[in-house]
């Protein structure tokens, strides 16, 4: 079946037809979705071989990945990476994981631009200070940045607002009457990790609330270390009436420690917790959290500034910024009642 035949079924031009099976984002997602159901149906797959040599492209994206032990056992991490995979799979794009660790004094994500297999790179887990983006900056490929840096040159990316989204988490803690509230965090310093903490610490300041010695908590992201992290608090001779936790894994292990000391999430302690509680958590509670959307929300959004790049979109007008909201569980308290 040659995109003629397609065309005519459909009744839309050839050239529409091939740049919907190319993934261009000049052809509307209700079209795009037609050509692609009629070609599958007729078992149409255009020749990638020829499609590549026409195109100059590879149809594949590379994903750097921080191949540490807190990324690799973050569910929600990985649910983004699943769902970005079948998001540019319906455009017939592949993803390859790469990961960003120096092997032989190269990092194979370096490897893979000079091996010319990849169309554009998603740089995940971004730093403050972030030689990988540095380095693409410097070489020109296209890349998206799933988070912020402080690179002096304009680049495409998309994140959420984690600084806004403490200050919520904190405004919504003292509307229910809590002032001592304690915090859980990262020691990895990923430019999200670092704004989760200013945000928390910035408002807590403008409220004029103190934050009292060991009140807030840095550790590897695991649930191991929520649960060292809990005990360090509890321990405290003034305990927090609420804690902000910053990722899922470590608020898991939290909220198991809570238990062990016979007191009562939501109860005797509050929590809020970013993204809530990990898909594999054996806690039966609808925590209280700091929502940055959907997996596959963020996916799409992630795919569609992707395909955008490598179809031609200038990096200096691909920023999107998306502000946290909170969503109200079970494990929060209000104290004035």
């Amino acid at each position: 079946m040659s995109l003629k035949a397609i065309a005519q079924e459909l009744g839309i031009s050839i050239t529409t037809v091939s740049r919907g099976l190319n993934g261009y984002s000049d052809v509307a997602e209700h079209t795009r979705k037609l050509i692609m159901a009629a070609a599958e149906a007729r078992g149409y797959l255009p020749n990638a071989s020829a499609r590549r040599l026409k195109t100059g492209r590879t149809d594949a994206i590379g994903l750097v990945y921080p191949m540490t032990t807190a990324a690799l056992y973050d569910p929600n991490l990985l649910d983004i990476v699943a769902h970005i995979t079948s998001a540019l799979a319906d455009f017939n794009i592949d993803i390859l994981m790469v990961s960003d660790q120096e092997h032989d004094g190269t990092s194979p994500y370096i490897r893979l631009i000079e091996s010319g297999r990849v169309d554009a790179l998603i740089v995940m887990d971004v730093l403050d200070e972030d030689p990988r983006v540095n380095y693409l900056l410097a070489r020109g490929h296209k890349f998206l940045s799933f988070g912020r840096c402080n690179a002096t040159q304009p680049y495409a990316w998309f994140d959420f607002d984690c600084e806004a989204g403490s200050r919520l988490a904190v405004q919504h803690l003292i509307e229910k009457g809590h002032t001592r509230i304690a915090y859980l965090g990262g020691s990895d310093h990923r430019a999200f990790v670092n704004q989760r903490k200013d945000g928390y610490i910035k408002q807590m300041n403008e409220a004029r609330l103190e934050i009292p010695d060991g009140f807030v908590v840095e550790t590897i992201r695991n649930r191991r270390n929520g649960v060292t992290a809990m005990k360090q608090l509890l321990q405290l001779e003034v305990l927090p009436t609420a804690v902000l936790i910053d990722n899922s894994m470590m608020a898991d292990g939290a909220i198991m420690e809570t238990l062990s000391a016979n007191l009562r999430p939501g109860e005797d302690i509050s929590f809020i917790i970013y993204d809530g509680l990990p898909p594999d958590s054996l806690l039966n509670y609808n925590a209280t959290s700091v929502q940055l959307s959907t997996s596959a929300q963020k996916s799409k959004q992630i795919a569609d500034m992707v395909l955008a790049l490598i179809n031609g979109a200038n990096p200096d007008n691909l920023h999107v910024l998306w502000t946290p909201e909170i969503v109200s569980g079970d494990t929060v308290k209000d104290l004035r009642s």
